[in-house]
């Protein structure tokens, strides 16, 4: 939540990375299922205390996206193009729950617009992410054989 709510009234800001929900698409095809729910888990547990104040919302938030995202990648052939695509639906995802909890319990005054402007401004800088962690995943994968 503190890290949604201060995009609103800062528009010098023109780029929100987020690392981490950036990530969460990238580990689901780099590590076994279990082991990735499990990092995903406690990924979200340090978001929560560094950045959210509010104790296991990212945890499951991020459980949640990582839910979807093992769906999607059963589905779909795994690949830079749909990993993107992934990180953009879970960038959305994040953001709109986020925004959608900010709007009901009353803790700002935000609108839709003001969602729509984080969105566009943060997922320029969050698909050149997913370029950088494809690449470095993939090359450590094929020069090391990693056995997570």
């Amino acid at each position: 939540i503190t890290y949604f709510v201060p995009s609103y009234f800062n528009n010098i800001n023109l780029l929100y990375p987020m690392l981490t929900v950036s990530l969460i698409a990238i580990l689901a095809n780099n590590l076994p299922l279990k082991k990735y729910y499990k990092t995903v888990f406690i990924m979200g547990l340090i978001y929560d205390i560094l950045y959210s104040n509010i104790f296991l919302y990212n945890a499951f938030l991020f459980l949640l996206i990582s839910k979807i995202n093992t769906k999607i990648f059963k589905v779909l052939k795994q690949s830079l193009f749909l990993n993107i695509l992934v990180t953009v639906l879970n960038i959305i995802i994040y953001d709109t729950i986020t925004f959608l909890l900010i709007k009901f319990s009353n803790y700002q005054t935000i609108d839709f617009f003001d969602l729509i402007y984080k969105l566009k401004n943060s997922l320029l800088l969050n698909i050149l992410i997913v370029f950088v962690y494809y690449f470095y995943f993939k090359k450590i994968n094929s020069h090391h054989r990693i056995k997570w």
